[in-house]
């Protein structure tokens, strides 16, 4: 049997605060999406996790990574791709794994493919699929290079798998769908409820969390969580933010909290409510609700089988009007609130366990 070679996954630059717990550093889904399956194929294979160098690490699963500190993050791009050159060839690197779109995941899929190094990549949002970067919302217009060169295109759901294979027949081989996997030991169940609704996102527009506090201003008689950090260049956004909910008096809020505390504060919640306008399937911070047993409210979108299927929520097609009318519809149902408490958490367990997931990506990258 063929010798597999070794794995390097690359994370998001944000991604101190999952490897350093006293962080207060922005972080996104998209990072612990690939957290979780980094730890997960450790011990299938040596497998490399390359991050910058930060000056503390300190997180409870260090023994479960081997983190690979490969460049400062003031270096410059050349810097940086002369310590990458040399560090997949002293390690005979067989595979590389990002995920999230950018300028370099275009020009690295060109490099490995004529070095004969397979190039993964993962699709961190709906848009991406469509060749537009997820924040700036902006074409790519090296994106062809990604689609030809990569050896395996990995999407969260079967929008962007249509995405893909409606422009690029050629390429339906290579495109698998994966979805997002929780790790069930860490989810924690409370049956007193301290809040009534909760909402995670960062403070960025499309997040469109003024319809969030919308919510929580017409009905005061209820607790409302928002969590919502900063994020950089959005500075003016997350003042707006902050001063609605100064004007609403019935609103808790965190700009930053711990990744292992919001395991907490979910499971302290009745109801979650989603305002973006689009994702990358469902949020991973919908689906560690849904696996705490929290019914979502969604304004504007409706992935897979979570609410016409397991029926584990609402979807609002759009209409702020429905979105109040379904909030009251549940908080004032316990009976059904209960109900679909438990379609949430088997919706979650039945698709989006971390431990059936990885070992569907450990068989597709050749580690089973």
């Amino acid at each position: 049997m063929k010798e597999q070679k070794p794995i390097a996954i690359f994370f998001p630059k944000d991604s101190e605060a999952i490897f350093n717990k006293t962080s207060k550093r922005t972080f996104g889904g998209s990072t612990i999406h690939l957290y979780h399956f980094a730890r997960e194929l450790f011990p299938l294979g040596k497998i490399f996790s390359i991050i910058p160098e930060y000056s503390t690490i300190d997180f409870p699963d260090k023994d479960k990574f081997n983190l690979v500190m490969l460049y400062k993050e003031s270096d410059s791009p050349i810097v940086k791709f002369l310590k990458f050159r040399k560090f997949i060839k002293k390690n005979n690197i067989g595979t590389i794994i990002q995920l999230g779109l950018t300028l370099e995941s275009c020009i690295l899929s060109l490099y490995l493919f004529l070095i004969g190094i397979k190039f993964v990549f993962i699709f961190a949002h709906d848009v991406e699929s469509l060749g537009f970067y997820q924040n700036s919302r902006k074409r790519c217009f090296f994106f062809c290079f990604l689609v030809k060169f990569s050896s395996m295109l990995i999407a969260q759901n079967d929008i962007e798998k249509e995405n893909l294979i409606s422009r690029y027949p050629d390429i339906e081989k290579k495109v698998k769908v994966l979805k997002k996997g929780i790790d069930f030991s860490k989810i924690k169940q409370s049956v007193k409820k301290e809040y009534d609704c909760i909402s995670i996102a960062r403070c960025e527009e499309w997040k469109n969390i003024e319809a969030y506090l919308e919510i929580a201003r017409r009905n005061q008689n209820y607790k409302f969580l928002l969590i919502a950090p900063p994020v950089p260049g959005k500075e003016s956004y997350y003042s707006h933010i902050k001063n609605l909910v100064n004007q609403i008096n019935n609103v808790v809020f965190y700009s930053f909290v711990p990744y292992e505390d919001i395991y907490k504060l979910l499971s302290l919640s009745k109801i979650m409510i989603v305002t973006s306008d689009m994702e990358g399937d469902w949020p991973l911070t919908v689906l560690e609700a849904t696996a705490s047993g929290v019914p979502v409210i969604s304004l504007n979108y409706s992935y897979g089988n979570l609410i016409d299927g397991y029926g584990a929520g609402f979807y609002c097609n759009g209409s702020m009007e429905k979105m109040n009318e379904y909030f009251n519809k549940l908080i004032n149902n316990e009976n059904l609130l209960n109900e679909m408490s438990k379609n949430a958490y088997r919706y979650s367990y039945e698709n989006h366990n971390i431990k059936t997931n990885a070992l569907k990506l450990a068989k597709w990258i050749g580690l089973q």
